[in-house]
């Protein structure tokens, strides 16, 4: 053997740590790399849910084309243009929401839900007088409307500071309930029983989600039951359409007369061919670009538009659950919800009211229907859900490197669509463990002897 010290070369090689050197030079191969990545960021190009952004645009561009074949016979282009108006209103309302950084919102809650409560107080006293309600100002701005947007925004950002006291009757369900029935009951005086459904169905899935107890939620459930009746009880309107509809079950010839001629139109089929029959047909259903717009869709394209429509739905649901779950806090979680859990339940409303599933109320289907508080405000939350994505987006571009992705080359947050299933048990998981830890009242921490 050579008594020759083995040279570095000789030596097995081993794993070690980059030197200063390597250090040095990696930091300046990825730098152009990260200065478009921060240019990116700054031009806000990779930031948007274009999946979202895609199902709502085609929404968007379906119900101008149904608003149009509702009322052209009736007003020519009038509708139309008006519609055009308010979807570009809300298109540049959703850009602002959704640049807006997440951490705004929380402080914005309480000016938010104190100027809808004042909103729908004075729309009660000062509003316009229309078939013997009180809903809007100058004939076309609806409170009730942006109401929703602030109950969902108030009731997530009030969810999430609770923490773990939501669970105390004191401290969760009592300020709940005060505050969802003050809203309730002010948009039920208008009246508008349909609409403080859908508020009420917001703050509840809110609520549960967040982390009350089951026994609270049903609470709560049975107090807005025995309030519904009441209400019901002192409402002639809203008790002849329950009446009527259940009546219609026994004998479809007993159908509500608006009901059942939204119901002949469907049947008809005749698609858009330019029909005087069917223009006349149509101009017999009161609301059928607002309240029965999907009637007017099962008209033009049949079953298959109509499932082509809740399928779309359907996506929107998926899309804004798999924000909710992969959102960066639990604000911004609880925020998705809501927007969703707004979206759906209005959605549902409307087809069952066309379909006549459910006694007839007014509810515009989400991003179609005519109307322009509906479509400005949920077209706002639609903004949220695209702020939350983005806050997202940018706490996992702060945790990767901007080649390589963390320390293990993976995101930290799953991306909602790519192989994992957004299921309401796991997203009351996911929110559930973004909850802070906060010891139960009354109770002391354990310290370590």
């Amino acid at each position: 053997m050579s008594g020759r010290a083995a040279s570095p070369e000789d030596r097995p090689n081993r794993s070690r740590r980059p030197t200063a050197t390597a250090r040095a030079y990696r930091t300046v191969a990825t730098a152009p790399a990260a200065a478009a990545s921060r240019a990116h960021n700054r031009l806000g190009v990779a930031q948007w849910d274009y999946p979202l952004l895609a199902i709502v645009a085609i929404l968007l561009a379906f119900g101008l084309v149904m608003v149009f074949s509702a009322t052209y016979y009736r007003a020519g282009v009038y509708y139309f243009q008006r519609q055009l108006g308010w979807v570009a209103a809300g298109l540049v309302l959703m850009v602002v929401f959704a640049r807006l950084p997440l951490g705004w919102w929380p402080k914005l809650a309480i000016p938010l839900m104190i100027a809808a409560l004042i909103a729908l107080a004075a729309v009660y006293l000062f509003g316009d007088d229309r078939f013997g309600s009180r809903r809007t100002f100058f004939g076309s701005i609806q409170p009730s409307e942006f109401a929703k947007l602030a109950v969902v925004v108030y009731v997530s950002a009030w969810v999430a500071s609770k923490g773990r006291q939501l669970a105390d009757v004191r401290g969760g369900l009592i300020p709940f309930a005060i505050l969802m029935g003050l809203v309730a009951a002010l948009i039920v005086i208008e009246p508008n029983l349909s609409t403080a459904l859908v508020v009420l169905t917001i703050g509840c899935v809110i609520f549960f989600v967040g982390g009350a107890d089951i026994r609270q939620l049903l609470a709560v459930l049975a107090i807005g039951a025995v309030m519904f009746a009441l209400v019901l009880w002192q409402s002639p309107y809203a008790l002849k359409r329950i009446t009527d509809w259940w009546n219609m079950l026994a004998d479809p010839s007993l159908a509500p007369e608006n009901v059942r001629r939204a119901i002949e139109l469907m049947r008809r089929r005749d698609g858009l061919l330019p029909d005087a029959s069917v223009w006349n047909q149509k101009l017999a259903v009161a609301l059928l670009w607002s309240d029965f717009l999907f009637a007017n869709i099962g008209a033009d394209l049949g079953p298959v538009g109509q499932l082509a429509v809740v399928a779309l739905y359907a996506a929107v649901g998926y899309r804004g659950l798999g924000i909710a779950l992969s959102a960066a806090d639990r604000f911004s979680s609880l925020l998705a919800l809501g927007v969703t859990t707004w979206i759906l339940t209005q959605a549902s409303i409307h087809i069952g009211t066309s379909l006549a599933l459910i006694p007839a109320t007014g509810q515009p289907l989400p991003f179609m229907s005519y109307g322009g508080s509906a479509m400005v405000s949920t077209l706002g939350g639609i903004g949220l859900l695209l702020a939350v994505a983005r806050g997202k987006t940018e706490k996992r571009r702060a945790d990767e490197n901007p080649v390589i992705g963390g320390r293990d080359g993976r995101t930290r947050i799953p991306d909602p669509g790519r192989g994992r299933r957004a299921g309401a048990g796991r997203l009351f998981r996911e929110i559930s463990r973004k909850r802070p830890a906060e010891p139960a009242r009354g109770t002391r921490r354990r310290t370590s002897r």
